[in-house]
């Protein structure tokens, strides 16, 4: 998965060297992981459910992202990179610039659709939410100065998505109140 990610990753410049990988199973799913964030904006995210791809996502990725989001809000509130009153770095934010490879391995996988796009399992998305979660906490400890980077890349994220939604708010408000020939400041 490692030299997957790699592949993916291409040239783009990476936030950190190290590929993040974790794995970990029962008798009846295993699952694996590696990602890593580079420079850019745009997330890359592959899904396998028993080596066959599922573009549209499904429970092992609901699981993936949900654990990747606490674990890097969790460890940014302990290292007081967040305040309590903060509000917590989003999913959106904390993808920009990730390229990522999820894969499980299932005895009996349930596809959603006729297409088989997206993994039905429910029972995957705790087991994938919980490899992740220890190994990016594991990861995090050992490598304060990686966390730092991608927080602080998320954060930025956050204030240009704000900047612009007000960008677009004050817009809005400037063409609704032309119409009565008000005048832009009251």
């Amino acid at each position: 998965l490692k030299d997957f990610v790699r592949s993916i990753n291409g040239p783009e410049p990476t936030l950190y060297q190290d590929i993040l990988y974790g794995q970990s199973g029962t008798d009846e799913v295993l699952a694996e992981f590696a990602l890593i964030h580079n420079t850019g904006f745009d997330e890359k995210l592959r899904s396998f459910a028993n080596n066959i791809s599922t573009p549209e996502g499904g429970t092992h990725v609901t699981g993936f992202r949900q654990a990747l989001t606490r674990a890097i809000n969790d460890h940014a509130r302990k290292q007081g990179m967040l305040k309590e009153s903060d509000p917590s770095i989003s999913r959106e934010e904390l993808s920009e610039g990730m390229t990522a490879v999820i894969s499980v391995r299932l005895k009996e996988p349930q596809f959603e659709g006729q297409t088989k796009t997206k993994l039905g399992n429910s029972e995957v998305a705790g087991l994938v939410s919980g490899v992740v979660y220890d190994r990016l906490n594991i990861y995090f400890e050992e490598n304060p100065k990686d966390i730092r980077l991608i927080i602080e890349k998320a954060v930025d994220a956050a204030r240009a998505r704000d900047a612009a939604r007000r960008a677009k708010e004050l817009v809005r408000r400037k063409g609704a109140l032309s119409d009565n020939a008000l005048p832009g400041k009251l």
